[in-house]
C-alpha cells in the first residue's frame, strides 16, 4: 500500500465526517421538532383523542439518538465510501422518518 502523502484526504474519512455532520444536523432537527411539538402542546391537548406530546417528543428523541449512535458505527465499521453514505446516511434518514412518525403517532393518537 501506498503511504499517505501529507495534504491528502482520504475519501472514507470525507464520506464518515458528511455522516458525523449529518448526525448533527438531524439532533437539530429533531430539537426544533420536540421544540415546536411542547409549545403547541396545549393547542394540541384541547382536541379530542390527543397523545401525550410529552411522550412523542421523548420517544423522537430516543430513536433519534440510537439512530445517530447505530449510523455512526455502520459509517465507522465501513470499509469504502459507498459503505460509509449507504450505511450511515441512509441509517440517519431511516431513523428520521421513523422517529418523525412515531412523533405524529404518538400525538395525533
Amino acid at each position: 500500500m501506498a503511504e499517505e502523502q501529507p495534504g491528502r484526504v482520504s475519501r472514507v474519512g470525507t464520506a464518515r465526517a458528511l455522516v458525523l455532520l449529518g448526525s448533527g444536523v438531524q439532533l437539530a432537527a429533531t430539537m426544533v421538532a420536540g421544540f415546536v411539538a411542547l409549545v403547541f402542546a396545549p393547542v394540541l391537548l384541547s382536541r379530542p383523542e390527543t397523545g401525550s406530546p410529552v411522550t412523542g417528543v421523548a420517544v423522537l428523541v430516543v430513536i433519534t439518538l440510537l439512530d445517530i449512535a447505530l449510523a455512526n458505527l455502520f459509517a465507522l465499521r465501513a470499509t469504502g465510501t459507498r459503505g460509509a453514505l449507504l450505511g450511515g446516511c441512509g441509517t440517519l434518514l431511516a431513523g428520521m422518518a421513523l422517529g418523525i412518525a412515531a412523533l405524529l403517532l404518538i400525538t395525533m393518537g
